[in-house]
């Protein structure tokens, strides 16, 4: 810990695990291997995991398993076919429902470096989910300041108080303060270390949590035996924990603070001990049940200092509230110490379930002043939480035998990325300390408010959850432009795996059978059979027997595909991701062996169906109209107009390659539309598109000119990106290439980060002002503005009307990114779903609506997520993400540093961006919008309208899987 210019941080360094961590996925070998000289394991991988393989025979775990990043190139260019991957299954068995694998192995990666966790890809988790799952954090934009914490120069104070506050000071008539004062700790964190539960804890792990503890200048647990023996050293920083009326106390010299368990009669015990020591702080354990609340007021009443709920390991109450979440419990106990007006007067601390720094700030924004971690402890020292600890003999990690140097690295580099992280999420705020986050739900959205505010108005009562299923549309019409443009790679990942035994006799009945090509001939021999052509078993029997049925031999089997499961996400499934790669290969859908129209997510667009009125069944109308006009202000600025309601979104030179930029404004060229060019600057490969591609200003200004200004039809202002809402640009110095420097105005090698709000606006006046910049520089260009889905972004909306912007473009918080802090995915505003509907209500109220061309983006991914956006209240939206996947980007995440994508799609390197070609990629591109475009010509024909216009606001033809579907407010189905 240092304070440079008091300037609390916390100083981290690499402290590499004991044991080799459990691998995601693991690589797997069929037999037949070629023997090939160059073999792919070793060419195709970039970081050359194969040639630092180590294993550890006393985990059983390649670490080469471990390094890898699931990029499944070596997969797909095996010349033999014969590398997969499969999910490590002991890795599954990780945890609980709260400190899931992913979030163990998230604390075991931050406990190792002490950094704040970036990735790129975007959000890759459920919609929502119960507890800390249902509340986005808010930010702030336009009209209120934001503060960057670690990259500027503001200071954002973490520190907490410990102990009771007076509800006032009276002064004698000498001004000197007539009553004693009461006693509290200013500690730099709102976090103390509690004694987590665990048998294996060894002394050594217990002095680690003192020292880091005492080096932080926090406080941890302990019991009185402890701080009379192992832990004497540190008693300063130590909370001891008494039993009984807590006489122990009276041996332990230097003890500034103890704890006692509630009792009836807890408070008696407190004053008697409070009378041999008024300098001593004393907390109260309560259990966070049914009668907290009521307790909690009685003991605050009656003079407690710190009040310490206490949750379930997986943050649910105790006793009858053991359904109940901590977040909403911790809600009701803040408000009843409100209500009784003692809130002021006591410290609130939580422990049980904070797993995730997003855990420590909306606990916070729920009405606690701090926390006390206890399990995630546990895990930064490589603890896996095995489900069977209490009946095992010996601890797999040797916990008991921890290193005391090392776990001290481990828990300081853990606390030390929370601390970075907390900082990001006040920061987005515009806050100056975390006690001005306590209590504050007015910066918080929930999701039942959300719902009942946006939703229930549209769709009703919430009803039971039910299954989803979308028809198809018929893509029975190519485009011209599309062309067949396969895959880069010699092996497709299939769903299923068709194997055939030694038993064949080559007879050739297969390849009779099957109409798709799965099984060939080759001479008299039967070829090994394509399983990426396969649809499988029970698409392939609805229409007639199978290959496996028809085989006399029963020498064929059709299984699932293990590696199906190691890639793609609930937002993103494998099945989605190969819909996509299908149509980018041939302009048209798959078959009904994949789910083309909604991913896994759980919520949003998943869970929302269009519906065909019976009486609107009938031909499609000769002519359909897909064109947005982007001008409705009537302001003398041409007009642009788009040939299809899709524009591609902002991705910066450096974040993909050259190569990327240009297809992208190729494709997009062909359908009368644009595409973005991100902060990143106007490289001059663009110039021959420039009546096609919007340019961006950013907070940064990162290549911006009059110039750059001038060349566009459209000028996007970012004031802010759903993938890192609240938080600015960021490029790592290993993608700052002298290239990418020279168009940024930057440093080769440096790493870039855009301050975070424009240091310019902090006002509609300010906001018109920047408006009005662009309209003189570049008289003929429409101003589009960019922002994020903050609670107050219906007013962010109707002040960018007031200040003169063309385009309102909403980024909702699900969207992708190159690079962004993980905490700002999805933990910071709001999904798109209820920006638009949000947005579009109250411009409609506002009586500006027509005046004001809605886009929006943040996590759409098909024609039926655009189609409802549409409906919800949008005129036309922007993608970015699906583009990428129609690229075969596999979504592994790694697009932000190092030599970037594997795959060549988002990489400044040199050696890698060829893999990308341009002819190919642009075909690929086409391709894609070309299905995306006659998928929402057959919707809008299902729906009986002839110009996509007429679906906008029309709320009507959409249905909630989790609502009755009859909505609450008269009228509500005609917005």
């Amino acid at each position: 810990m240092s304070a440079a210019a008091g300037k609390y941080s916390i100083a981290v360094e690499p402290a590499p695990p004991r044991f080799v961590p459990l691998p995601l996925i693991n690589a797997i070998s069929f037999d037949g291997c070629l023997g090939c000289l160059r073999c792919v394991k070793r060419h195709s991988c970039i970081y050359s995991i194969d040639e630092r393989r180590q294993f550890d025979p006393q985990r059983y775990v390649d670490s080469g398993d471990t390094e890898c990043i699931g990029c499944l190139r070596c997969v797909q260019e095996c010349t033999k076919n014969i590398l997969s991957r499969v999910r490590e299954p002991r890795f599954e068995l990780l945890g609980d429902e709260l400190f899931t694998p992913e979030v163990i192995r998230a604390i075991w990666l931050q406990a190792q470096t002490g950094c704040v966790p970036v990735s790129g890809a975007g959000y890759r988790g459920p919609f929502a989910g119960p507890g800390f799952d249902s509340v986005w954090t808010d930010m702030s934009e336009i009209v209120r300041p934001t503060r960057d914490g670690i990259h500027g120069r503001e200071y954002i104070s973490t520190v907490i108080e410990l102990g009771r506050r007076p509800d006032r000071i009276r002064f004698d008539a000498h001004g000197k303060p007539s009553d004693a004062l009461p006693v509290f700790r200013e500690i730099p964190l709102p976090l103390l270390l509690d004694r987590p539960q665990s048998r294996f804890v060894g002394p050594s792990a217990r002095r680690a949590m003192a020292r880091t503890a005492q080096e932080l200048q926090i406080f941890a647990f302990a019991t009185a035996e402890e701080a009379a023996t192992t832990l004497a050293d540190y008693r300063a920083h130590l909370v001891v924990e008494l039993e009984g009326d807590g006489d122990e106390l009276a041996s332990l010299e230097g003890v500034r603070m103890a704890q006692l368990a509630y009792a009836d009669d807890v408070l008696r015990h407190v004053e008697a001990l409070k009378s041999l020591s008024a300098e001593r702080i004393l907390s109260i354990r309560v259990p966070l049940d049914e009668l907290a609340p009521q307790r909690c007021a009685q003991l605050a009443a009656g003079g407690a200092e710190i009040l310490h709920l206490r949750a379930s390991e997986t943050a649910r109450g105790l006793g009858e509230r053991s359904e109940a979440y901590a977040t909403e419990l911790v809600r009701q106990v803040h408000g009843k110490l409100v209500d009784e007006g003692v809130r002021d007067q006591v410290t609130l601390l939580v422990t049980g379930g904070i797993a995730l720094p997003e855990h420590l700030a909306k606990i916070i924004i729920c009405g606690a002043d701090g926390v006390a971690l206890d399990r995630a402890l546990l895990v930064a020292l490589e603890c896996c939480l095995c489900s069977d600890c209490e009946e095992r003999s010996s601890c797999p990690v040797e916990l008991d035998h921890a290193d005391e140097e090392l776990a001290v690295k481990r828990l300081r580099n853990l606390i030390g990325s929370w601390h970075s992280q907390l900082i990001e999420v006040l920061g987005a705020m515009g806050l100056r300390e975390v006690r001005r986050l306590r209590g504050e739900l007015g910066r918080a959205m929930f999701f039942e408010d959300l719902e009942r505010e946006l939703f229930s108005p549209l769709f009703g009562r919430r009803a039971a959850a039910a299954s989803i299923v979308h028809a198809q549309p018929a893509l029975d019409v190519v485009p011209a432009d599309v062309a067949t443009c396969p895959s880069r790679f010699r092996n497709a990942l299939s769903k299923f795996l068709v194997v055939r035994s030694a038993d064949c006799v080559s007879c050739g009945t297969c390849a009779n059978t099957c109409s798709r090509g799965v099984h060939q001939l080759g001479g008299p021999r039967i070829l090994s059979p394509k399983s990426a052509l396969c649809c499988g078993l029970d698409v392939c029997q609805s229409s007639g027997p199978s290959c496996v049925e028809s085989c006399q031999q029963q020498a064929l089997q059709v299984v699932p595909n293990p590696l199906w499961d190691t890639f793609g996400d609930p937002r993103w499934t494998p099945d989605l991701m190969a819909s996509t790669w299908q149509q980018a290969e041939t302009g048209t859908l798959p078959g009904p062996e994949l789910e083309s129209a909604v991913g896994a997510s759980g919520g949003g667009f998943d869970r929302i169906e269009l519906v065909v009125p019976i009486e609107q069944h009938q031909d499609q109308p000769s002519e359909l109209d897909l064109s947005l006009d982007l001008n409705r202000r009537a302001d003398g600025r041409p007009q642009v107009t788009l040939g299809l309601p899709i524009y591609g979104g902002g991705m910066s030179f450096g974040s993909v390659s050259t190569n990327v930029m240009v297809a992208r404004a190729r494709a997009y060229q062909r359908f009368d539309s644009f595409t973005c060019t991100g902060e990143g600057g106007y490289p001059p490969e663009l110039l021959p598109y420039q009546n096609n591609v919007i340019t961006q200003v950013a907070t940064g200004l990162f290549g911006v000119s009059e110039e750059t200004i001038q060349q566009a039809r459209i000028v996007e202002f970012k004031y802010a990106q759903g993938a890192k809402p609240g938080l600015g640009g960021h490029l790592l110095g290993d993608k700052v290439t002298a290239t990418v420097a020279a168009i940024r105005e930057a440093v080769v090698g440096s790493a870039l980060f855009s301050p975070f709000p424009f240091h310019s606006v902090y006002s509609v006046e300010d906001h018109k002002k920047h408006v009005d910049w662009i309209k003189a520089v570049n008289p003929n260009a429409l101003v589009s503005v960019k922002v994020s889905t903050p609670s107050d972004v219906d007013m962010v909306a109707v002040g960018s009307y007031h200040a003169g912007a063309h385009i309102i473009h909403l980024d909702g918080s699900y969207g992708g990114t190159g690079a962004a802090p993980d905490i700002a995915k999805k933990n910071i505003a709001m999904p798109i779903e209820y920006g638009i509907a949000k947005v579009h209500d109250f411009l409609v109220h506002e009586g500006v609506r027509d005046q004001m061309t809605l886009i929006a983006s943040g996590g759409l991914r098909t024609a039926w997520d655009i189609a409802k956006a549409i409906a919800l209240g949008a005129d036309g939206v922007v993608i970015g993400t699906a583009e990428l996947v129609a690229l075969e980007c596999v979504r592994c995440g790694v697009c932000e540093s190092g030599r970037g994508c594997p795959r060549g799609i988002a990489t400044t390197d040199r050696e890698l961006q060829p893999l990308v070609e341009l002819e190919w990629a642009t075909q690929r591109l086409t391709n894609l919008l070309s299905a995306l475009e006659t998928q929402l010509r057959s919707i809008l024909g299902a729906l009986g309208m002839s110009r996509v216009g007429d679906l906008v606001g029309r709320t009507d033809c959409l249905r909630h899987l989790d609502y009755d579907n009859h909505p609450q407010q008269t009228g509500a189905a005609d917005r």
